[in-house]
């Protein structure tokens, strides 16, 4: 199993390639108010993530991701269950 601080980089650069912007992520960073990202830069992010590490994610689960932290625990549980 890998932990969030595994993934927090791989996250970071697909963020990367969505805005054009090097941000270092932490674990508690709000994914929408600390990255200033709108609604369309949200969903380009979310289907850039689903490529890089083959995953599906679901609206329902998108709701309760809130931190960078949040985000990584997701890709973890989407990742073991596929």
């Amino acid at each position: 199993m890998t932990d969030e601080t595994t993934l927090i980089p791989e996250i970071s650069d697909v963020l990367e390639s969505v805005t054009n912007k090097r941000v270092e992520l932490s674990p508690e960073m709000n994914i929408v108010n600390d990255l200033g990202l709108d609604s369309i830069a949200v969903m380009n992010f979310c289907m850039a993530l689903e490529d890089r590490f083959d995953i599906s994610i679901p609206l329902n689960d998108m709701a309760s991701v809130v931190t960078v932290a949040d985000l990584a625990n997701t890709i973890e549980t989407l990742r073991s269950n596929a």
